[in-house]
């Protein structure tokens, strides 16, 4: 399915659902889970976006993350584990009048990722790698003139990502952790259907810095 999506709930609604099966779901596997086996964990943080072939650099969307996971399994050092998130991510550019540029941009786009992850743990310090399939829900596209209406481009609902990261636990049940996630297909195709050897389209960037909780 290709298409845009027009925002029909408000962030409140968005962030209400997740919650709502948040809670949900960790009180499940609370009740379910006597051996420690699985160990559900909440996080929130921001992440720092941008997407290829926009003509633009840098990190500069700045966007919301949060959602759940499980860690599955006893081992003390490779465990697997599942995320559900809510993950904004997009590009920006800022007019700067003062220095005669009036052109802006803005791309917002508002993803729920489903992140699997195998994660290594030494003493207080982690590693983690996996793959992120992730459904687009609402996106906005807009430069100096108001909103961009497609022009003939439309972004996948679909996106696959490449996730690295790192964990810091400084605390009993408290983690920082940085990650990076890089789509591995694109999201939408460049202007013109244009392709050069692996580059097939614009793809996704962010950097993701998170708080965890574990439960």
């Amino acid at each position: 399915m290709r298409g845009y999506f027009r925002i029909s709930l408000s962030k409140h609604s968005y962030g209400l659902a997740l919650g709502v099966f948040s809670f949900v779901i960790i009180s499940s596997v609370q009740a379910q889970d006597e051996n420690g086996f699985f160990r559900p964990y909440a996080s929130i943080g921001l992440s720092s976006s941008q997407i290829s072939g926009d003509q633009l650099s840098g990190f500069d969307q700045l966007g919301l993350v949060t959602g759940l996971g499980v860690e599955v399994g006893r081992s003390e050092d490779w465990v697997p584990s599942f995320e559900l998130l809510f993950i904004q991510k997009g590009s920006r550019k800022n007019a700067r009048p003062d220095e005669g540029d009036f052109n802006s941009y803005l791309l917002r786009m508002n993803y729920v990722e489903l992140p699997l992850l195998m994660n290594y743990t030494t003493s207080s310090t982690g590693f983690h790698l996996g793959l992120a399939p992730a459904y687009l829900i609402s996106l906005r596209e807009e430069n100096q003139n108001g909103e961009i209406l497609g022009l003939g481009r439309e972004f996948d609902s679909f996106d696959l990502s490449l996730l690295l990261g790192i964990q810091y636990a400084f605390a009993q049940r408290w983690e920082l952790a940085t990650r990076f996630n890089q789509s591995i297909i694109p999201v939408r195709e460049h202007a013109g259907n244009s392709t050069f050897r692996w580059n097939r389209g614009q793809y996704n960037s962010s950097i993701q810095f998170m708080l965890r909780f574990h439960v």
